[in-house]
């Protein structure tokens, strides 16, 4: 994959990624740039030359949107937004801290479906705790233990999700077939990256579908 133009070889840094392997497989051969500013902290360019081959790419050019996020991204840092400061720490870890026990008593003392619903989102996707270990915790409180839900399987399947976003073949959030379909790209049964498998449109999933609302 290339990122700014040079070329990096993350074959051997696969599966210590800490996000996964697949977000790396969904951008083997393209430019990985914007997703690397975009998941990363500024540290993780300083792990970058270990992984160089040492070449750019000679057609190398930016995209105009691509330009204006990176414009946008710049303004922020320089603005600071981006730095952790004390007593915004505070305050916002005082936050967490009572979603933490809204979404608990949510999932402990109601059986609403929607109550249950809403606290499961808020516990997995609240993550800007300082210690990645307290944070795991939680998420497996949360999920595993308190909801029944693979915290593992969650965040594999969504961090496939925001990697790519909305493409049909990598996506697994728009991937319900046979049941439902949300593109007519899924009609010509496509192959889905993410499951490594083709997506039939057979004759159950025709069935299913034309009830479809």
């Amino acid at each position: 994959m290339s990122i700014v133009g040079a070329v990096y070889d993350v074959t051997e840094w696969l599966h210590r990624h800490p996000g996964g392997s697949l977000p790396l497989l969904t951008l083997a051969g393209r430019d990985a740039t914007d997703a690397f500013l975009a998941f990363h902290p500024s540290s993780a360019a300083l792990l970058l030359p270990w992984l160089s081959k040492n070449l750019r790419l000679s057609d190398h050019a930016v995209s105009p949107t691509s330009s204006d996020y990176r414009r946008l991204l710049s303004e922020l840092s320089g603005a600071g937004l981006f730095e952790r400061k004390g007593h915004t720490t505070v305050a916002l870890l005082s936050v967490i801290l009572l979603l933490l026990v809204l979404s608990v008593a949510g999932v402990v003392l109601s059986e609403r479906a929607s109550v249950h619903a809403l606290s499961y989102a808020l516990m997995r996707h609240y993550n800007v705790m300082r210690s990645p270990g307290v944070n795991r915790v939680v998420q497996i409180l949360s999920g595993n233990v308190l909801a029944g839900i693979s915290i593992g399987w969650w965040k594999w399947n969504h961090n496939a999700h925001h990697i790519s976003c909305n493409s049909p073949n990598f996506d697994p959030d728009l991937q319900h077939l046979p049941f439902f379909v949300v593109l007519s790209s899924f009609f010509s049964s496509l192959t889905s990256r993410f499951y490594d498998r083709k997506l039939s449109f057979g004759s159950l999933a025709r069935s299913l579908v034309s009830y479809q609302h």
